[in-house]
């Protein structure tokens, strides 16, 4: 259950698999396999087995339900393709239960699509306030930098093209600009 919507499921309170993560880890290569594992407060909380294919992903898993004997899981998630603006590809994975694609894929029962489970972001129950403050956490925690946002805003890490931490700058800045304007309507209300 959440703070933010009463019970409505959250993101961020389920297993997730991310393509873009397993992407630039290399994870997702033809003939690999990895052992992933979620833990919280240093206790492991679970783990699967993600096996590379060049047309999608074989998960290996345990799941137990309401107490029952665990059972043994192997599912094969296949990729899908979109068109990207430049003429390139975007790869994604295509969830098991309604065949939609998705990015993530969040372990209940089984590995499927936020949509599936009906799980909500945290932002979607923050004011404009709460979603500049987060954005703006977000970009500097990008650049190594947790805090608060009264810090400076961080230096460009080794190896970060300028362009890019000049376009995370002016990001940054838009963010706190909201954050003040949202601030001071909400200050003003009280006048």
């Amino acid at each position: 259950s959440s703070s933010y919507g009463a019970g409505v499921p959250m993101c961020h309170e389920y297993r997730a698999i991310d393509h873009a993560w397993l992407k630039r880890k290399k994870l997702l290569n033809t003939g690999r396999s990895s052992m992933l594992t979620w833990s919280r407060n240093g206790r492991e909380t679970g783990s699967i087995r993600v096996i590379g294919y060049e047309r999608g992903v074989q998960l290996v898993y345990r799941q137990r339900r309401d107490g029952e004997d665990w059972t043994d899981v192997s599912e094969f998630v296949p990729f899908t393709e979109t068109q990207t603006q430049f003429g390139g590809r975007r790869q994604w994975f295509r969830c098991l239960s309604c065949n939609g694609r998705c990015r993530v894929l969040y372990g209940g029962a089984h590995f499927r699509c936020r949509k599936c489970y009906r799980l909500k972001y945290e932002s979607q129950y923050e004011d404009a306030s709460g979603r500049a403050c987060s954005r703006a956490h977000a970009l500097r925690k990008r650049l190594g930098q947790v805090g608060s946002l009264d810090e400076p805003f961080p230096e460009k890490p080794k190896g970060m093209h300028w362009k890019t931490y000049w376009r995370l700058r002016q990001l940054d800045e838009a963010c706190l600009e909201r954050w003040a304007v949202s601030a001071w309507a909400w200050m003003r209300r009280f006048d």
